[in-house]
């Protein structure tokens, strides 16, 4: 065999090799498709009936996304009881190197473990909003509520759940009331990107008339979930339809 033909053999297993070099599939370099991936791959609670995974933002060396599951609770629940309720998810995600080396969700769940943070298990201090008469205007007043950690129960939830209890006998005494009808019930709040979805029962709207109830209404419910920096908008619904929905 001549040299030049040996070249040539040489020359195109190089070419060869080169090519499939450039076909292989690279691991991402971005910390943002890098967690998106691990989520949608990795994590149990995403992985077992999570859907709709949004990036939300970065603070420092963590990133934020939102998703929600089908069910109430955390990780694989195959064979287990679980409420079938739509449930939003902040999951908080850090990489070092190129790895996931921390996933936790709602700041209870560590997904990389699949075990439950005891620590994180403590009362949190959230703000709703009811009504004050000032120099007869009605005002919206900022009161505070405790609530606490219940698996798979989302803190805009309980903050709204909060706000339709109403207000405490010592408020109501002090001249703070709520223009929101007893008996109302939020069924689900679900959301994409920065926009949470609300869903009441009927009785939210039961007998409301004139737009200054009906503002009063929606700026108590707004407000509420306003405070979290994950969402800067809501739409409310009743039984699923948002159409018509609070108008004077």
């Amino acid at each position: 065999m001549s040299k030049n033909i040996i070249w040539i053999i040489v020359l195109v297993l190089a070419l060869i090799g080169f090519i499939f070099f450039l076909g292989i599939d690279k691991e991402p370099t971005d910390p943002q498709k890098i967690a998106e991936d691990w989520i949608i791959n990795n994590s149990p609670t995403y992985k077992f009936d999570g859907q709709n995974l949004t990036f939300l933002s970065v603070e420092e060396d963590k990133m934020y996304f939102a998703f929600e599951s089908t069910s109430a609770g955390y990780g694989d629940r195959t064979g287990e009881m679980s409420a079938t309720v739509m449930t939003p998810h902040i999951i908080e995600v850090i990489i070092e190197d190129g790895q996931v080396v921390s996933a936790i969700t709602d700041g209870r769940y560590n997904e990389i473990t699949n075990e439950i943070i005891g620590a994180v298990f403590e009362d949190k201090e959230v703000s709703v909003y009811f009504l004050n008469v000032e120099d007869q205007q009605e005002e919206l007043v900022e009161v505070k509520r405790i609530i606490p950690h219940e698996p798979g129960v989302s803190y805009p939830f309980s903050a709204l759940t909060q706000l339709l209890n109403g207000p405490t006998q010592e408020e109501s005494e002090n001249g703070i009331f709520s223009m929101i009808n007893p008996g109302t019930v939020v069924y689900d709040i679900t959301l994409e990107g920065k926009t949470a979805y609300v869903d009441f029962n009927e009785k939210l709207q039961e007998g409301i008339a004139g737009s200054a109830t009906v503002s009063a209404i929606r700026d108590q419910i707004e407000r509420t979930l306003l405070q979290f920096d994950y969402i800067d908008e809501v739409v409310i619904s009743i039984n699923g339809d948002s159409e018509e929905i609070l108008q004077p």
